[in-house]
């Protein structure tokens, strides 16, 4: 059977077939993402109508009004500030659940189960789960505090509670992706390396932070990326939970996308085009430095 696969293999090279089977691929990516972004691109440089259809040509005119508006550094510190706090709670949560687990605690098999749960909620699910949790009032979170002598803040009403609370409902629903890769990461760790480094008089937390860890980092590089790009377009807990409140202090660039294309009665998809964009460029510019960051790290 090697041997067919073999000559199978060598005939589609001689026929010069494999790098057609790359073409529904291409086309796919075609329509669906370069095609989009085009057509984003050619938005932003044209000034809309009340029906948010393109009418005149104004070049950079919608970036310069975007780029001087002046919320806008509001805009990249909320977007940033929400993206970084909803992955490192995932991230470190995830990790340490991860590495307790594996020491085959009592239960650990529920937990597993438990811990993976909400890579199957959907973001506008477990926001209004969350809108319960942070009600100032009737909330659990702030009853459990009160239980403990200890007022609550307004998450939803106050900027910096309000932010927390869209990081942690961000952070709660990256957790069980977060979960699922690193428990993957860690069991494809040989025991081999584990037992020797036991062997060798290595504690709990000594096994974690020079052997466990450092061999997770190609999963936890992904998990930093990926989920900083997912934190990078929150939308669904800022539409359910403060609609971009209170005073614009939790509006990101996915929700002021949202405002100028839908949410404002008239549409205004050029300024809307620009703000995805510079999103984009935003995205690039911080997997870029993630990726950079990490390398040195290794190198290191």
């Amino acid at each position: 059977m090697a041997k067919v696969a073999r000559r199978g293999t060598r005939g589609w090279r001689q026929r010069g077939i494999g790098p057609w089977l790359i073409v529904p691929a291409l086309i796919l990516l075609l329509i669906f993402v370069f095609r989009p972004l085009f057509r984003t691109l050619q938005l932003s440089g044209y000034a809309s109508d009340i029906l948010g259809n393109p009418t005149r040509w104004v070049g950079f005119g919608n970036y310069i009004q975007l780029l001087t508006s002046p919320d806008f550094m509001q805009t990249v510190v909320v977007s940033i500030v929400i993206a970084l706090l909803g992955m490192a709670l995932a991230t470190v949560g995830a990790l340490a659940a991860v590495l307790l687990l594996r020491g085959k605690l009592l239960g650990s098999g529920v937990f597993n189960v438990i811990f993976s749960l909400p890579f199957a909620y959907s973001a506008a699910t477990a926001s209004a789960v969350f809108a319960g949790l942070f009600a100032p009032t009737v909330g659990i979170l702030n009853t459990l505090l009160a239980g403990f002598g200890v007022d609550g803040p307004q998450w939803l009403q106050d900027p910096i509670p309000a932010i927390w609370a869209i990081a942690i409902s961000t952070g709660w629903y990256e957790f069980g992706f977060a979960f699922l890769v690193l428990t993957a990461a860690i069991r494809d760790i040989p025991s081999e390396v584990i037992e020797a480094a036991q062997l060798d008089g290595s504690g709990a937390f000594n096994l974690a932070g020079r052997i466990l860890i450092p061999m997770m980092q190609p999963s936890i590089l992904f998990l930093t990326v990926t989920q900083t790009i997912t934190g990078l377009q929150t939308f669904a807990q800022i539409q359910v939970l403060t609609r971009g409140g209170p005073a614009g202090a939790t509006t990101n660039f996915v929700y002021r996308l949202y405002q100028l294309a839908f949410g404002n009665g008239t549409p205004d998809f050029g300024r809307a085009s620009v703000v995805a964009v510079v999103l984009i460029l935003i995205v690039a510019a911080i997997t870029a430095l993630q990726f950079r960051l990490f390398g040195k790290e290794r190198a290191a």
